[in-house]
């Protein structure tokens, strides 16, 4: 994933200018899917239902501490972020890169900078799978091709099928919720259910030795589905 229109952004902010002004900011530079969340319920609840690429964090927060959000955040997803906070102390920077933060920017700030950073992080956390071939058991996805590979066999992907894989190996042996992957798809959470499932078997067909019985693309019952693989960087 190349263009930076295919990423999602979580803005999570109490100060209402710091959301609109960015908001807008990101959107201007090309940024098509930004989110925006004021309290740490709402981003929660963001988290659960889209899949977040990168996310701006403050620390203090109304409902709670920016910090422990992001202690929590850290013990099931790794997904980049960037702490925005008025806190300029050594400690509370410290604080900040102790909790696994990938940078630190302090109030107020220069959007233009701000913007450098995130195009860096993202170049950075997900050029790895850019450049990977994903294997499951005995077939390999190409995502550079965008083909499915079995027994030396190319086999082509209708486009939402390779949008619904990519997603799915980008976060390979963990929980993709129904309603990330519709959003990501198709842009909506609802309507989209039984077209899901069609593509799932779809995709099954291609990569199960039993479709009905699925190992590598497996349904986590009331959460969504996962992808069971291993990566191997492209030489």
């Amino acid at each position: 994933m190349n263009d930076f229109e295919d990423y999602t952004i979580l803005i999570i902010d109490d100060e209402k200018d710091i959301l609109d002004n960015l908001f807008d900011y990101l959107k201007m530079h090309a940024f098509n899917n930004v989110l925006t969340a004021k309290n740490l319920k709402e981003a929660n609840f963001k988290l659960l239902n889209h899949q977040i690429h990168l996310i701006i964090l403050d620390v203090m927060l109304p409902d709670g501490s920016g910090l422990d959000f992001l202690k929590q955040l850290r013990s099931h997803s790794n997904v980049p972020v960037i702490i925005l906070s008025a806190l300029d102390g050594r400690d509370d920077k410290r604080a900040g890169f102790l909790n696994e933060a990938d940078d630190y920017m302090v109030k107020p700030f220069l959007p233009e900078e701000l913007l450098w950073k995130i195009k860096a992080i993202l170049r950075r956390s997900y050029k790895e799978s850019d450049e990977a071939q994903v294997y499951l058991g005995n077939v390999i996805f190409d995502r550079q091709k965008a083909v499915i590979i079995n027994q030396g066999v190319e086999e082509s992907l209708t486009a939402k099928q390779f949008k619904i894989l990519d997603l799915l190996a980008l976060n390979l042996n963990k929980i993709v919720s129904i309603d990330a992957i519709l959003e990501a798809v198709w842009q909506d959470s609802y309507g989209y259910g039984n077209t899901l499932m069609t593509h799932i078997y779809r995709l099954r067909e291609k990569l199960e030795v039993d479709p009905s019985n699925p190992k590598i693309l497996v349904t986590v019952r009331g959460l969504g589905y996962k992808l069971m693989g291993s990566v191997k960087k492209y030489d």
